[in-house]
């Protein structure tokens, strides 16, 4: 048996590739496929399928890419009632490859349609070795089971009976789950990318519990906030996504064409570092760092229905963060600003900027008077620890809480970095708050530093 795991950053995302003669099965890909094609091509093998173990939401499949040049055969659980051409499993229910047996179980509870894929290597004998979890149990966590409106409590209880069937797994079998720590698909997800059944029924929290209510209780408390783009890539793999080679070709932009293309009401998005747009942007665009977790937050809060223009550091990024918004179901993305901002900047077009200060320049000013001090980092970081005085409102958040404040008074945003704040800055500006503050550093700076900071609090 041949076997590789393939990460994928900014999503966390594991896919793999096992195989055994000359065949060989991808499991959970993304979007761009290069990385599968190139371990086939190192195991001298040809991916004959791809299996899917769930309707994933938080990522762009790459199902239907790898179908489409492989010829590969897709296996996806029944009950997800994807619309792709693919071969429907039901519980249960066994295919081969060469010498691999592949046997779908259904777990539904992260979603409707979860389900795991137990794999023998008939050459070593006719017991299972290890299962592919997708996101039912993940190291150290199991996938949330609130993505689905008005129906989290169902699907808890869904989650709880699918755990106590994997835990009555062999201790020995391998889990090899669809993400690790970053992904927002759990709440403590391990850094550790595999592990074994025995390990995590020892050590998995969320495997302790031996009645649904306590269960419930623990799973649907302080999960992080979701994601919008997670509904919509759940109905993008359910229908199939386009392929790529079909979307739009995106090009080079002068700075007078990007100027038109925002009056005619196209995005900007600027995915430079913080202290760049800190210094000089377009006005009005959006700042979601490469440098950051951007594919989430650009996810989250570029409106997908959008034509969308990317301003680089240099135009060498440009494949990566293309690719990284391909992965988020970004694909309406006209193209990119030619020359980034210096040629923004020769042309003499307006120009705008974010006033910056340190954390030894806030606290003296917190000592001075009231001041509106926004916390953009997540409800969990706020409650675990918080300079005191500061408001609670993450930064995605911030297009809906912005009714609350005076866009005449100075609004001053951190985070743990300067990253996220600075897309809550950007977020401000666009609904024409007059002067914001970013505190570089944020939060890391101010500890660092040796100022307090408290705990506890509901935001």
């Amino acid at each position: 048996m041949y076997f590789a795991q393939i990460y994928t950053p900014g999503i966390a995302q594991c896919s793999y590739v096992i195989g055994s003669g000359s065949q060989c099965v991808v499991v959970d890909p993304v979007r761009h496929i290069d990385p599968y094609l190139e371990q086939a091509k190192d195991f001298n093998m040809q991916i004959v399928a791809v299996i899917e173990t769930h309707l994933h939401a938080d990522f762009v499949s790459g199902h239907m890419e790898l179908a489409e040049k492989t010829g590969a055969q897709i296996y996806a659980p029944g009950i997800a009632n994807g619309s792709f051409q693919h071969l429907a499993l039901a519980d249960g229910e066994e295919f081969s490859i060469a010498n691999l047996r592949f046997k779908m179980l259904e777990t539904p509870g992260h979603t409707p349609d979860c389900s795991v894929f137990l794999v023998t290597d008939l050459e070593r004998g006719d017991e299972p070795v290890l299962v592919f979890t997708g996101d039912t149990l993940l190291v150290g966590d199991v996938g949330r089971p609130d993505l689905f409106p008005n129906r989290e409590e169902e699907l808890a209880e869904k989650l709880f009976n699918s755990i106590k069937r994997l835990k009555e797994l062999p201790d020995h079998i391998e889990v090899y789950p669809a993400h690790g720590m970053g992904s927002l698909c759990g709440r403590a997800l391990s850094a550790k990318l595999w592990s074994t059944i025995g390990i995590e029924r020892r050590y998995n929290y969320a495997l302790q519990h031996t009645d649904q209510e306590s269960f419930k209780t623990d799973l649907l408390t302080d999960m992080p906030a979701a994601p919008d783009h997670f509904a919509r890539c759940t109905e993008i793999n359910r229908k199939g996504p386009p392929l790529i080679k079909n979307l739009r070709a995106p090009q080079p932009f002068n700075a007078g064409e990007v100027a038109a293309a925002k009056e005619e009401g196209k995005v900007i998005m600027d995915t430079r570092p913080f202290h760049s747009f800190a210094a000089v942007h377009i006005p009005g665009s959006f700042s979601i760092s490469q440098h950051g977790n951007m594919a989430t937050f650009a996810g989250w809060v570029i409106p997908p229905e959008k034509e969308l223009i990317l301003v680089l550091e240099k135009e060498s990024d440009f494949l990566r963060v293309k690719q990284a918004l391909h992965n988020v179901g970004l694909d309406n993305i006209a193209g990119y600003l030619d020359g980034a901002v210096e040629a923004w900047l020769k042309a003499g077009l307006p120009v705008d900027s974010i006033e910056t200060i340190s954390a030894s320049q806030l606290r003296e000013w917190m000592y001075k008077e009231p001041l509106l001090v926004l916390d953009n980092r997540a409800k969990s970081e706020w409650k675990k620890e918080h300079i005191e005085g500061t408001v609670l409102a993450p930064a995605p958040d911030i297009r809906y809480l912005y009714t609350q404040w005076d866009i005449d008074a100075p609004v001053v945003v951190l985070c743990n970095t300067s990253n996220r704040s600075m897309t809550a800055a950007s977020l401000l500006k666009q609904r024409g708050f007059k002067r914001v503050i970013n505190v570089m550093g944020g939060t890391s700076a101010w500890a660092a530093a040796g100022y307090p900071m408290q705990p506890g609090g509901e935001g």
